[in-house]
């Protein structure tokens, strides 16, 4: 029997099942018209993976390895690079999602939920957390079908409902929950008919407002017939509303099938965090220490106050878990703020790239292969999330605390006070240049002063000096709305920066970054793979020719999206390709003065002197931010019903832990499964601590 759900705005998921029923239909109430619920429902997606995307990035950021060549190195990296990956993808679903809200002429949204509670409409509660077979759990759960696919094995799937259950305790006692019903539903809305999208409701003319998969997109499976971990980011082209239609349901039906599938033609989410969850668990059978002791949703926050015991309990949890989560190490913190101004930058460019139009480089003349306007942007949105790895990276080997307990910082990812952007263009360059003067100046005051231990941090230096440049390019932008051609690089600079830039700035690791810190002559000479870089007319006194070298052949052969340069990325845009063929064929000139390098490759901050980690669990459990949220309601109530022990109450609990205690280690409690060692762990030492006191 098919059953509905009546969906509130801070209700639309559905729990997830295992007995193989279908799984529960959305039904908003009041009715609203087919493209108003459309608009909500995509809303409510691109928040779902904008929150998907931010956790998996602080998991992936939580995995240590060494460069060293062991087996456990290796796979402790590909957990990483693998939980990475997906993140890129839930990032093309964000994309995507935007996308389709141009489409129906809605107002995009890049929000995400704040903070780790009231959180329905999401697959679990929002909480940034290291990588732990518990957080995989809620992973795999999240992704997971509801129904068994054909061929999936038997014993695998009775699996997955043990780590069904371990994902229900990671989540606060609550069900990991799908998004499924979301985009089954915006998939009638599309298909059209009766309650569904009209062709009135479709806008033809929004293309050169999307995102495309040559701007965002990312392909590790250059060698395989099918999309297996591609960024998908769908674009919407056509003056027919019915094709438009049609690609819509498609692109909606790639989402679903990437994140839930199964099978030989796919390889989903879902299969992907199955294997980490069991790689994971191999590694962990071995011994091998390789996640970083990060905090649970740190923050840049003042530490609130401790709450009187007469408030409400949720708001006794709220206020502990932002005070277990600060970031209290001075230079910890002045990292954490820094991450968060980059993160608002990152943000507000890419809500200005997605509301801009026209193109992003030069097509011809004597610019040829020249950013504009949103050619900047983009460029810039892929710089700030290199920053962002970077500075995550930095924040995960810091400590959380003075003095030190053993646990260390994490990335904020803290929203801004406001994702809206400016209505006016001129404005709208107005406040990124603000934001990225803070920084310059936030920067200089706080991290790079004379005596602190950063002031040499090579990073910065480089964060700094890109800044720097780049405020004289906002500055023309928002007075005058041009790039000022000053700015815009020239000869073997510019060859350069089009081959860094294709990158993404990106450390790549099949040859490396060939080009960075090569000055003209250097360049020219190169060999690559026993061919040479840049072909020589050896009947023409050797003048250099675009025809016969490698690099020119491998950049247009990668339009193909199968073979060339660059690997995984986007092939490199025409124009800049045909100024590359120009340079050559004019003998490759140098700028002036010559002998310089054409670009050097930013930097990573330095890192940290290693200290053996010590667990997280060492730190001192926190009732209100620790203990508390581990009780289900059910246990609430029926304790508080039955043995009067109100687990509301820190007394309560206080008086009556060692008998909590008793029952939590032989699982007579919580009612609905043991919890996991380390949680009953937290509780006894919670315990211990206050009966010391």
């Amino acid at each position: 029997m098919k059953r509905d759900i009546d969906i509130p705005r801070d209700c639309l998921t559905c729990p997830s099942h295992d007995d193989g029923t279908e799984p529960p239909k959305i039904r908003i109430e009041p009715q609203m018209e087919p493209r108003d619920e459309a608009a909500l429902l995509l809303s409510v997606a691109a928040e779902v993976e904008h929150a998907l995307m931010v956790q998996y990035l602080y998991a992936a950021y939580s995995v240590r390895y060494d460069q060293k060549k062991t087996s456990h190195q290796a796979a402790a990296r590909n957990i990483h690079l693998g939980v990475l990956q997906i993140a890129r993808e839930e990032m093309g679903h964000l994309m995507t999602v935007q996308n389709l809200l141009h489409l129906i002429g809605a107002q995009l949204n890049l929000e995400r939920e704040h903070s780790p509670f009231d959180s329905q409409l999401y697959p679990f509660r929002f909480k940034l957390e290291r990588l732990s077979l518990h957080s995989l759990a809620k992973y795999v759960t999240a992704e997971r079908p509801l129904k068994q696919p054909a061929g999936f094995p038997d014993n695998d799937w009775a699996k997955l409902k043990d780590i069904a259950a371990i994902a229900t305790r990671a989540n606060d006692g609550r069900p990991v929950q799908h998004v499924g019903p979301i985009f089954a539903r915006l998939i009638e809305l599309f298909e059209g008919g009766d309650g569904g999208l009209t062709n009135d409701d479709f806008r033809i003319y929004t293309l050169d407002r999307q995102a495309t998969w040559n701007d965002w997109g990312y392909d590790e499976s250059l060698d395989a017939e099918d999309d297996a971990r591609r960024v998908l980011v769908e674009t919407f082209e056509g003056t027919d509303p019915g094709s438009l239609r049609k690609m819509a349901i498609e692109a909606l039906s790639e989402i679903g099938e990437q994140g839930e599938g199964f099978g030989e033609e796919v390889d989903s989410h879902f299969e992907r965090f199955f294997q980490l969850y069991m790689d994971f668990q191999q590694l962990s059978a071995d011994g091998v220490d390789f996640v970083w002791p990060v905090a649970v949703n740190p923050n840049t926050l003042s530490p609130p106050p401790v709450v009187s015991c007469s408030c409400e309990p949720a708001d006794a949890i709220r206020a502990a878990s932002v005070r277990k989560g600060c970031i209290t190490n001075e230079r910890a913190r002045v990292w954490g703020q820094l991450f968060n101004m980059r993160y608002r930058l990152l943000l507000n460019m890419l809500s200005h790239f997605l509301q801009i139009t026209g193109p992003r480089y030069v097509p011809g003349g004597p610019d040829t292969g020249n950013r504009t306007p949103r050619g900047h942007l983009l460029l810039w949105c892929f710089d700030e999330m290199r920053h962002l790895r970077k500075i995550a990276q930095k924040l995960v080997q810091l400590p959380l605390r003075d003095p030190a307990d053993g646990e260390n910082a994490g990335a904020p990812f803290q929203l801004p006070y406001t994702l809206s952007i400016p209505a006016s263009e001129t404005d709208r360059w107005r406040t990124l240049l603000d934001i990225v003067r803070a920084s310059v100046r936030f920067v200089d005051s706080k991290m790079l002063k004379t005596g602190r231990k950063d002031e040499l941090d090579p990073f910065l230096k480089d964060l700094q000096q890109a800044d720097e440049r780049n405020i004289g390019i906002l500055e023309s932008l928002a007075i005058v709305g041009i790039v000022p051609p000053e700015s815009q690089p020239a000869d073997f600079q510019k060859a350069a920066q089009i081959l860094e830039e294709a990158v993404r700035g990106f450390t790549i690791e099949a040859h490396g970054n060939f080009w960075t810190g090569l000055d003209r002559n250097t360049f020219v000479d190169l060999h690559m793979f026993n061919n040479r870089l840049i072909g020589r007319d050896e009947e023409n006194n050797c003048v250099l020719t675009p025809d016969s070298g490698f690099l020119i052949g491998q950049l247009q052969s990668r339009n193909s999206r199968k073979t060339g340069m660059p690997r995984y990325r986007p092939p490199i845009d025409p124009s800049r390709i045909q100024f590359l063929v120009n340079w050559i064929r004019r003998q490759a000139p140098d700028n002036e003065p010559p002998g310089e390098p054409g670009v050097e490759h930013e930097r990573a901050p330095l890192d940290e002197p290693r200290k053996t980690p010590t667990p997280t669990s060492l730190a001192t459990p926190d009732f209100d931010a620790d203990v508390r949220p581990l009780f289900t309601d059910f246990d609430i109530d029926s304790l508080k019903e039955f043995e009067g022990i109100d687990l509301n109450s820190e007394k309560s609990v206080k008086k009556n832990a060692a008998r909590i205690s008793a029952r939590l280690k032989a699982g007579s409690l919580p009612y609905d499964g043991s919890w996991p060692p380390e949680a009953i762990d937290m509780f006894t030492r919670w315990a211990e601590n206050i009966a010391e006191k």
